[in-house]
């Protein structure tokens, strides 16, 4: 406290006494500033690039406010967050995500995190007040997008990129997305890349990459078969077994007819037979039963080949 009593303002009129008050500013301030990543142009998803910590006022309950400054200016990046109201004493992750749209990059393209700005929202009137501004210099990358039949940073084009990790189908099924999932967090290939597996997840990539792939012929052994319910020693029967196309493309196939029974076991092995997609047909063996073969129950197992 200090004795002001002779003080005077500027019309030489006295002030009176004033009293000293301590004023505490709010304590609330950003932390750990960090790149997390790179992202893709085109992206199929939004990328978290950035991040920060927040440490709420050690008194007050407030809600935040973080804003980046990214030069150049990124279309598709988050530069704003608000945390919610936190208690005091507490602390928060911020993450920033980016979805870059086409940018038509011919190489990627760098980006700096200049300014940091931390803001709370005044309780008493809903306006945001600045408390700090942090100078950064933190840089990541809009990485070009994967074509089709440009080379990529890891692959000869897109396409051997997607039939890296596509069945024999063709398609990309989730063990084909966690593969390229788990490859990307090892470092060895680009979040442009994954990003490029991610467009074909679920599909057929010949939907990305016109004839890219070609499907594995496909096939079962059904039910519908054309084997006699008995036979003599001596005699020749045909034994058909069925057998249908559940592939994507027309293909030929053929089978191993085993035969096993008293004493006796031999293979048969038909001729290529091609069957059209979804249809079933028979492949038929001849069988020239040995004229000694004892009687008894036999045995007919198949094995598909395509």
């Amino acid at each position: 406290m200090s004795d002001r009593s002779n003080a005077k303002d500027e019309w030489d009129e006295l002030v009176g006494a004033i009293k000293e008050i301590r004023v505490t500013g709010v304590d609330a301030k950003i932390t750990d500033f960090a790149v997390v990543q790179n992202v893709p142009e085109a992206s199929s998803e939004h990328y978290p690039f950035y991040k920060c910590k927040v440490h709420a006022d050690s008194s007050l309950d407030l809600e935040y406010r973080v804003r980046i400054s990214i030069s150049p200016s990124l279309s598709g990046a988050e530069t704003t967050k608000t945390t919610g109201r936190m208690r005091h004493g507490t602390t928060k992750d911020i993450y920033f995500a980016a979805k870059p749209p086409d940018l038509g990059l011919t190489s990627d393209r760098t980006h700096t995190i200049t300014a940091v700005y931390l803001d709370a929202k005044d309780p008493r009137t809903g306006a945001w007040v600045n408390l700090r501004t942090y100078s950064r210099s933190d840089t990541f990358k809009v990485e070009k997008k994967v074509t089709c039949w440009e080379k990529t940073p890891h692959y000869a084009n897109g396409c051997e990129l997607l039939r890296h990790y596509a069945g024999d189908q063709c398609e990309i099924h989730d063990d084909g997305m966690f593969a390229a999932t788990r490859d990307y967090n090892n470092g060895n290939i680009t979040v442009a890349e994954v990003d490029f597996v991610a467009k074909a997840w679920g599909k057929d990539i010949n939907t990305i990459c016109a004839n890219c792939c070609t499907p594995a012929p496909k096939g079962r052994i059904c039910e519908e078969h054309d084997i006699p319910s008995s036979a003599k020693a001596g005699t020749s029967i045909n034994i058909g077994v069925c057998v249908e196309n559940t592939g994507k493309i027309k293909a030929n196939y053929w089978v191993d007819v085993r035969i096993s029974g008293p004493d006796y076991s031999t293979t048969l092995t038909s001729a290529k037979k091609s069957i059209d997609i979804g249809k079933k047909d028979k492949i038929y063996v001849r069988w020239d039963l040995p004229l000694n073969l004892k009687s008894g129950t036999y045995t007919i197992d198949a094995v598909l080949y395509a």
